[in-house]
């Protein structure tokens, strides 16, 4: 079954809502005019009984039809086209009349009587003649000069004209309603094309852009409308997905490059020595060579799992209270031979500190490939100082070297996977291009913040922030 389009939908949804609304208000005015109409008719009726009340026809209330229906024309200039009148006392015997009624043509209602007697002005409709349309009759209380009730006066006119407007007005709704419809559903359908254009060109634009044009955009005609607001959105998922899509394809060219130089290294040492015969420490020479390529390459394996599985949120970090003040101040104990070896002086100003929420371990790698990585890039007798104090935000952890710096084109790409400044030197050094990555990654997942600020020649410092272990459970509880 093919499914209904959204233009169908939005003509259907319009269509309903609009008819809808059309034969309620078609409801109301047919109403509302029958009242009207109806309304002014019980108006005219009161005014000519109010008007025969105060003549001298009711002086003699039992004038013969002719002679009473000529002083009633007399007195109205006009013969009072389609109305019924007669006067009755309070017995419910008929005295004048007009000629158009006969004696019994319209029966005394006695209840209705009693209620006139009482000074009630009372409206009645009746069927007279054997006709089918309705006779509209006021029964009007005539008074004496003493305000008393001495008889009743009877108008009544023919609804022929209210029923007649009443049937014209039904046809009139009868044709315009499900015309009106129709065009509003024309309307409805045109409209909504319209307005679905956009979206329409949306998916066009949308279904032609592959992986080899994902610098392809959609055009913003209306930026603040709605449908500028999901063009723009869409525009900012393709710029991320153009982003992530180059960062993969770097990464996977970066753990090529990677992993092929130790393999080309293990392939042509083993080469070598499957060439001839070799003595025992040559072949030691070439396994002791072998091991340091595969420990390297472990290394980057085991890194790039951790991050891998860090993107896939399948890395679980503990949570309990840590120290920082032990880790770092153990770290820089433990790193002062590595440092001593390249006629380095690491120092360290180590404060008592809050306690942080986190990974001990991880906090522990983070912090030591900091300090590695500055006595790494640190020339022979420079200076590596380690700083550790409790600020407004927390903890702070400061990493300052005298090193060869880091270009200021290179500061914002540092923390990206496989992002060396100086590839040759990097890899002479040990360093795979993961370290900062894994900082990165490790003081995002504690909440914390990382800066990194350099001058190249001089040095570069590292600044992480941590948030205390009350803030940062906080803060878990919020993303939670």
């Amino acid at each position: 079954m093919k499914p209904v389009s959204i233009r169908l939908k939005l003509t259907a949804l319009y269509v309903a809502v609009f008819g809808l609304f059309l034969v309620v208000f078609s409801c109301w005015v047919y109403l509302m005019m029958e009242q009207k109409l109806n309304q002014t008719v019980d108006q005219r009726l009161k005014t000519m009984a109010e008007l025969i009340g105060k003549t001298d026809l009711c002086a003699v209330p039992s004038f013969l039809p002719p002679e009473f229906e000529r002083r009633l024309n007399h007195i109205f200039g006009v013969r009072p086209t389609g109305k019924f009148v007669r006067l009755l006392d309070l017995s419910g015997t008929i005295g004048s009349r007009t000629e158009n009624l006969e004696d019994k043509s319209i029966p005394v209602n006695r209840e209705i009587l009693k209620r006139v007697t009482r000074g009630e002005i009372v409206y009645e409709t009746q069927k007279l003649f054997g006709d089918e349309i309705p006779i509209r009759f006021i029964n009007y209380p005539l008074l004496d000069y003493q305000k008393k009730v001495r008889g009743v006066i009877q108008v009544g006119t023919s609804l022929e004209y209210v029923q007649a407007s009443m049937q014209n007005l039904l046809l009139i709704l009868l044709i315009s309603v499900p015309t009106l419809i129709f065009v509003a559903g024309l309307a409805g359908y045109f409209l909504a094309g319209k307005a679905l254009k956009p979206i329409r060109d949306i998916a066009t634009t949308t279904r032609h852009i592959t992986a080899n044009n994902l610098d392809e955009r959609i055009t913003v005609e209306v930026a603040k409308d709605d449908i500028g607001q999901l063009s723009q959105t869409i525009n900012q998922m393709l710029d991320r997905l153009s982003q992530a899509f180059l960062k993969v394809t770097q990464f996977s060219a970066d753990a090529s490059h990677e992993l092929r130089t130790p393999l080309t290294i293990l392939r042509g040492e083993v080469e070598i020595g499957l060439r001839g015969d070799r003595s025992a420490a040559e072949y030691r020479d070439i396994l002791v060579s072998n091991l340091e390529e595969i420990e390297r390459m472990s290394k980057i394996v085991s890194d790039l799992l951790l991050l891998s599985r860090s993107d896939m949120g399948q890395e679980v970090l503990s949570r309990e209270s840590v120290d920082l003040r032990d880790v770092v101040q153990e770290l820089i104990n433990q790193l002062a031979m590595l440092a001593e070896q390249k006629d380095i002086v690491l120092t360290g100003d180590v404060q008592p500190v809050p306690l942080v929420s986190g990974d001990k371990l991880r906090l522990r790698q983070m912090a030591a490939n900091l300090i590695a990585n500055a006595i790494r890039y640190t020339s022979e007798g420079g200076r590596v100082n380690v700083r550790l104090e409790a600020v407004e935000q927390g903890v702070k952890l400061v990493v300052e070297d005298t090193g060869i710096g880091i270009p200021e084109a290179d500061l914002p790409r540092i923390f990206d996977r496989f992002y060396r400044v100086d590839k040759a030197r990097s890899r002479e050094e040990g360093g795979s291009g993961l370290g900062l990555s894994i900082v990165k990654w490790i003081v995002d997942a504690h909440h914390g913040d990382i800066t990194v600020e350099s001058v190249v020649g001089e040095g570069t410092t590292f600044t992480v922030v941590l948030p205390r272990a009350d803030e940062a459970a906080l803060e878990e509880e919020i993303r939670k």
